[in-house]
């Protein structure tokens, strides 16, 4: 085993995805997300997710498509990023169905001698400001151009900028998405996904909807809103969310969502070295910390070069099923944890998973919920379980 490790149960994915299904059956197809290297659980998760009822997959690159043919041949995969029409003969090979983000792009690819008919998706920008078609006549010519083609318009989707949960952007899409629409009959296009985990979480189904996609919640996460407390700051935001509820007619907010659902990543390393530090004396780099006191700490062989970022605040560890308080700046490679006489040399430093959940580790690091899977994912070895 190396100094630090991710560890994969992939069963978890699997039940995750058996949780999901269950709770929301009302979709023809659901799409599993899998950029990133599967969001940093590795290209292997896709066999497991498959297990749990997942028939359809989203990638970004045809270079993580090509990971994920390693490990399923025949699974239906949408790329989200345009291939290079150069390309288009390796993502033949690899069966994918085609993102198309605007007209040019589709006479380009109709133009181009691959004999492949591809399936295509439209992608509609409807207030994301990314990829998508903005122009409600050049979608019913793209479906036009298809439709004569030798390819299947199989999808239509786009890309929510927000939650929907304080602002009326989500809603503002919804109402945009129908308008670009309008000159095309979306009943025949059997997949029609506008959606993400979160919203499949926050807001009830779309009308138009017929496919949903999932990125963090199959992982494990239940990214959906809760109930705010009784503290004052709460009552306030409470009280915003109502008047923003009637101001602008938003779409309902689902809060307290139930699901059985379980992390599958974890993320442990082993101890360097165990000393004491003197009173008056420093820790790590800027001589950000002096011990107040004689302490013991733990020295490990992690950093930011482990995906874990530069940032401690108020980071912890567990070991044993306690927490320990990261003390000092976290190096490249290594990071102190001041610990008391029941911790070992041979004792396992858990810094995700068992009590040190995925938003802790958010708000000590200053990252984002995806940024920190794929940050450990793919700069540590992974060890799977079942």
């Amino acid at each position: 085993m190396t100094d630090s490790y991710v560890e994969i149960n992939l069963s978890r994915l699997t039940n995750n995805v058996k949780a999901i299904l269950e709770k929301y059956p009302d979709y023809r197809s659901y799409i599993g997300v899998v950029k990133g290297d599967a969001y940093g659980h590795g290209m292997r998760a896709v066999k497991a997710l498959h297990n749990g009822g997942l028939r359809y997959f989203a990638v970004s690159s045809l270079e993580e498509a090509k990971e994920l043919r390693s490990f399923n041949t025949h699974v239906p995969v949408l790329c989200l990023e345009p291939v290079a029409i150069d390309r288009l003969s390796e993502a033949a090979d690899l069966d994918l169905t085609l993102g198309i983000p605007d007209i040019e792009y589709l006479r380009a690819m109709l133009e181009n001698d691959v004999k492949h008919s591809f399936k295509v998706h439209l992608q509609v920008d409807s207030g994301f400001g990314r990829l998508g078609f903005k122009d409600k006549g050049e979608i019913k010519e793209a479906v036009k151009l298809i439709n004569d083609s030798g390819h299947f318009l199989e999808g239509i989707y786009q890309h929510f900028a927000t939650a929907g949960i304080f602002d009326p952007h989500y809603d503002n899409q919804i109402s945009k998405f129908k308008e670009l629409t309008s000159l095309i009959d979306l009943d025949e296009i059997p997949m029609v996904h506008l959606g993400s985990g979160v919203s499949l979480l926050a807001h009830p189904k779309i009308d138009i909807a017929t496919a949903t996609r999932m990125g963090l919640v199959m992982y494990g996460y239940n990214i959906g809103p809760t109930s705010y407390g009784n503290g004052v700051k709460d009552r306030l935001r409470d009280l915003r969310d109502r008047r923003n509820q009637r101001k602008y007619n938003l779409t309902e907010t689902i809060r307290d969502v139930q699901l059985d659902l379980s992390p599958a990543m974890s993320y442990k390393c082993r101890i360097l070295q165990i000393k004491d530090v003197n009173a008056g004396e420093y820790v790590g780099y800027n001589a950000e910390y002096q011990a107040q006191e004689l302490i013991s700490i733990a020295v490990l062989p992690v950093g930011y070069n482990n995906g874990i970022g530069h940032a401690n605040y108020g980071r912890v560890v567990e070991i044993n099923g306690k927490r320990y308080p990261i003390i000092g700046e976290i190096g490249m490679n290594m990071c102190c944890v001041k610990i008391d006489n029941r911790v070992k040399l041979t004792d396992t430093v858990t810094l995700l998973g068992g009590g040190i959940s995925l938003g802790r580790f958010s708000r000590s690091s200053g990252l984002g919920l995806a940024e920190i899977l794929l940050g450990i994912g793919k700069n540590n070895e992974r060890v799977y379980i079942k």
